[in-house]
């Protein structure tokens, strides 16, 4: 018999144990450190109290965790991690969990859902496919430890101010997007660059820095770059924007994460400076409340 148990009612302990259980040996290491999960929940604002553990006949079989936000007049919710214990794969339960965790955002009036897979991950895409997701884009992370060569870009027209992530959500043309992570609720310790042509903006990145115990630079993680809609200059828009946030001249890591790879203007830029990809997820949604 398969129940659900919401993870409100366990020592925050024993959900970090279940989290990493049941992503044992999955494609990508997502277990964590207590206190790196704690942070992981609170940053990505994922309520325990609509998230559940999933038991077979007593014994804990996987776990679904899920946040929700209010993005432009509608409910969103996203699917922050599914797993299945080692012992219960195969046998359904996976398909199970997704069903439950659909038939909560039915009782929560959720209007869109997201989620994201390894592009590897080919059974579970298929999962999901056939419990109404749809595959909308591929998420590209990229990575690069080298110093970057970016003499050519430094000449350019615009003014690049640099101020907190949230600050871009002022702008007219921004969006919130349809990446959770990359959202300015999740950009807390968030920052940005706003591109100005004369005073008008037309661009934006937003990235973090993380420093080493000395305060040193130690890396940099971009998360989106985007022109203003209509800019015959989009390149070179982009191009400010990436030169002020990658800092050329110091020796740290850079990374890119869960870029959309239909922003195909930064991610020839990107290729141009070296970067490679480590990872591709895949995008997928499913209109709910119709």
């Amino acid at each position: 018999m398969i129940t659900y148990k919401v993870l409100s009612e366990f020592p925050i302990k024993d959900v970090s144990e279940l989290w990493n259980k049941a992503f044992e040996g999955y494609i990508v290491n997502a277990s964590m450190p207590l206190d790196r999960f704690i942070t992981r929940v609170a940053s990505e604002g994922l309520s325990l109290e609509h998230s559940f553990a999933c038991y077979v006949n007593g014994e804990q079989a996987g776990i679904v965790m899920g946040g929700f936000r209010e993005v432009s007049g509608k409910k969103v919710a996203w699917n922050g991690g599914t797993a299945v214990v080692p012992a219960f794969r195969g046998k359904g339960i996976g398909k199970a969990m997704i069903a439950r965790n659909l038939e909560l955002y039915a009782e929560l009036v959720v209007d869109v859902a997201y989620l994201e897979a390894i592009s590897t991950n080919e059974s579970a895409i298929r999962l999901y496919e056939t419990m109404n997701y749809e595959l909308v884009d591929r998420l590209i992370l990229l990575s690069n430890e080298h110093k970057l060569d970016m003499t050519d870009w430094s000449s350019h027209s615009y003014t690049v101010t640099r101020g907190l992530a949230i600050e871009v959500g002022t702008l007219l043309f921004y969006t919130p997007g349809e990446v959770w992570q990359s959202q300015l609720p999740s950009l807390k310790d968030g920052e940005s660059v706003t591109v100005y042509d004369g005073d008008e903006a037309v661009g934006y990145g937003l990235f973090r820095r993380t420093f080493d115990s000395y305060g040193n630079l130690a890396g940099i993680t971009l998360l989106r770059c985007e022109s203003a809609p209509n800019r015959l200059d989009r390149e070179s828009i982009v191009k400010a924007a990436l030169r002020e946030i990658w800092q050329p001249t110091r020796n740290c890591k850079r990374t890119v994460h869960n870029i959309r790879a239909s922003n195909r203007t930064l991610i020839e830029l990107l290729d141009q400076l070296g970067f490679n990809v480590f990872m591709e997820q895949v995008l997928m949604v499913q209109h709910l409340n119709k």
